[in-house]
C-alpha cells in the first residue's frame, strides 16, 4: 500500500494567500483612482498603469512563494528541475509551478477591472475573493497532483484542469476586450495560452512539453488574428478562444498519455464545433 504524501504546508499557503488578498485590495483601490499613474511608451503601444506594475510585483512574490512551497514536497526531489547557474551558486527552480498561482492574480484583476465602471467597489471585492480562492485551490492542487495515490492524484489534476480553463477564459476575454492591434493582442494571448498549456501538459509524460505549449500559443495567436476582424462581444470572443484552447490542449494531453483514439478526436471535434456554433449564433442574434 502506498503511503500518502505529507500534508501541505498550510502555514505557508495561508500566509501567501493572505498577502495576495491584501495586495490586490490595495491595488484595486489605487486602480479606481482617476489620477492613477500611466506610463505611455509612445506610438500605438498600450499605456502601462501603476496598477499593472504593482500586479507584476505581486506576481513575482507569488511565484517565489509557490516555488518554495512546492519544492518542500518530497516527490520534487525526483523531478528534473531547471537550474540557474550564477557561478558561485546553483539554484533549482520550478517554473512550471509558478504559472497557475501567477495567473490566479492576473486573470481576475484583468477581467473584473473591466466592470469597475458599472459595479464600482463590488467588482474589486469579487476579483479579490476569486483570486484568493483560485490561488488557494492552485497551491493545494499542485501539492496533491504529486500524491502517490492514483485516485488523489487524478482528482487533483482534474481540479487543476478546471482552474486552467477558468484562468484562460479570464485572460483571453480581458485581452480581447482591449481591441489592441493584432501584433499585441496575438502576442499576449499566444504567450498566455502557451504558459497555461504548459501548466496543464506538465503532468503528462515529459515529451517536448515546451514545444507543444508553443504550438498551442501559435494556434491561439493565429485565431486572434481572425477574431480581430469580428466585432463580437468580448465575453463571446473569450469563450471562442477558450474552446480552441480546450480542444487543442485536450488532444495534445491525450496524445501524450497514449490514449488518443478516433472516438476521442470526434468527441473533441463535436465539442469545438458546438461551442463555435453557439458563439456565432449568440453573436448574430
Amino acid at each position: 500500500m502506498l503511503n500518502s504524501t505529507p500534508r501541505p504546508r498550510y502555514d505557508r499557503i495561508v500566509s501567501l494567500v493572505l498577502l495576495v488578498l491584501i495586495g490586490m485590495t490595495i491595488i484595486f483601490l489605487i486602480d479606481i483612482n482617476p489620477n492613477n499613474f500611466r506610463a505611455r511608451l509612445g506610438g500605438d503601444l498600450p499605456a502601462i498603469t501603476l496598477s499593472w506594475l504593482l500586479i507584476g510585483s505581486l506576481v513575482l512574490i507569488t511565484g517565489t512563494g509557490a516555488d518554495l512551497i512546492i519544492r518542500s514536497h518530497p516527490d520534487m526531489q525526483t523531478r528534473t528541475l531547471p537550474i540557474i547557474n550564477l557561478g558561485f551558486v546553483r539554484i533549482e527552480i520550478a517554473p512550471g509551478f509558478w504559472i497557475l498561482p501567477s495567473f490566479a492574480i492576473i486573470a481576475p484583476f484583468a477581467l473584473f477591472r473591466l466592470f469597475s465602471g458599472n459595479l464600482g467597489a463590488i467588482a474589486g471585492i469579487i476579483a479579490v475573493a476569486i483570486s484568493g480562492g483560485l490561488l488557494l485551490a492552485a497551491l493545494l492542487g499542485q501539492h496533491y497532483a504529486l500524491d502517490r495515490r492514483v485516485d488523489v492524484r487524478q482528482i487533483a489534476r482534474l481540479g487543476l484542469q478546471v482552474i486552467v480553463l477558468l484562468l484562460a477564459f479570464g485572460v483571453f476575454s480581458a485581452i480581447y476586450y482591449a481591441r489592441l492591434r493584432w501584433l499585441y493582442s496575438a502576442s499576449l494571448i499566444g504567450l498566455s495560452g502557451a504558459l497555461l498549456a504548459y501548466a496543464l501538459l506538465q503532468w503528462a509524460p515529459q515529451r517536448n512539453i515546451a514545444l507543444l505549449s508553443v504550438i498551442v500559443g501559435i494556434t491561439l495567436a493565429e485565431s486572434t488574428w481572425a477574431l480581430n476582424y469580428w466585432a463580437a462581444p468580448f465575453l463571446l470572443g473569450g469563450v471562442l478562444l477558450l474552446a480552441i484552447f480546450h480542444v487543442v490542449t485536450g488532444l495534445l494531453q491525450s496524445h501524450l498519455e497514449g490514449n488518443l483514439t478516433r472516438r476521442l478526436i470526434i468527441e473533441y471535434g463535436l465539442i469545438g464545433g458546438s461551442l463555435l456554433t453557439a458563439v456565432v449564433v449568440a453573436a448574430f442574434r
